[in-house]
């Protein structure tokens, strides 16, 4: 797979957990690599630049000290990571959500992340990590069908179907017709991302680390993030 092109009139759609900022144990800890606020500052002058991220926008605005457009949720909340409000949900999502946390297995070391009214379950620091890994795949087979469980770097999370990060990126790429996107990121969830812009024209998508993918591009770790976009700057 070939490194990424530096794209001409670009639209920047930026992951944040893996992207922006390296993987931690504590999610309330993943703060952005140093030379991210910078960067994403000067790209902000010059180009559109979303960050997207599954986190609520709140929670995201407390660990990122830069000013930027966001979705949040993975896609269920728009704003900024200074100012978004709560996202909405019709009562069957609200009650569904709330039945399911309330029935998390118990299992030591499991954190559960709050970011209401959704909220995603870490079991990177489970004794047993397997153990926990089926321990959850039992509990979300109990999800009612509009509910979908997202698996990322040892964590779970439910999402209504309707709300991908796909889906949000796409609806922001057909208002700017003029531009080319770039989404960067690292997890299962931007490969909805990746597969939405497939068939866009002059898209660029990268993923971050390894394993497979959709996008057409990929970059190893943030470090490599932040050298490509400092190259637009």
């Amino acid at each position: 797979m070939e490194s990424p092109p530096r794209v001409d009139a670009p639209i920047f759609f930026l992951d944040y957990d893996g992207t922006l900022a390296p993987i931690v144990d504590d999610p309330d800890a993943a703060y952005p690599h140093p030379g991210v606020p910078g960067v994403v500052q000067k790209l902000r002058d010059r180009f559109p630049l979303w960050i997207v991220t599954g986190r609520d926008l709140r929670s995201l605005g407390r660990l990122f000290p830069a000013n930027a457009p966001a979705i949040g949720l993975h896609g269920a909340q728009r704003g900024s990571t200074n100012d978004a409000d709560p996202p909405t949900f019709n009562e069957d999502t609200l009650a569904a959500l709330s039945r399911m946390q309330s029935n998390v297995p118990s299992v030591e070391g499991l954190h559960l992340e709050s970011k209401p009214p959704t909220f995603a379950v870490h079991y990177r620091q489970a004794r047993n990590p397997e153990d926990a890994q089926r321990r959850l795949q039992a509990w979300v087979d109990t999800a009612p069908d509009f509910l979908e469980a997202i698996w990322g770097k040892k964590v779970v999370e439910l999402r209504h179907c309707e709300h991908t990060k796909g889906r949000a990126v796409r609806d922001i790429a057909a208002d700017h017709p003029d531009r080319h996107p770039v989404y960067i990121g690292d997890d299962v969830t931007d490969e909805d991302a990746f597969e939405a812009l497939a068939d866009v024209d002059g898209a660029c998508t990268i993923k971050v680390g390894s394993g497979d993918t959709a996008a057409q591009h990929r970059l190893p770790d943030v470090d490599a993030v932040v050298a490509y976009l400092e190259g637009y700057v």
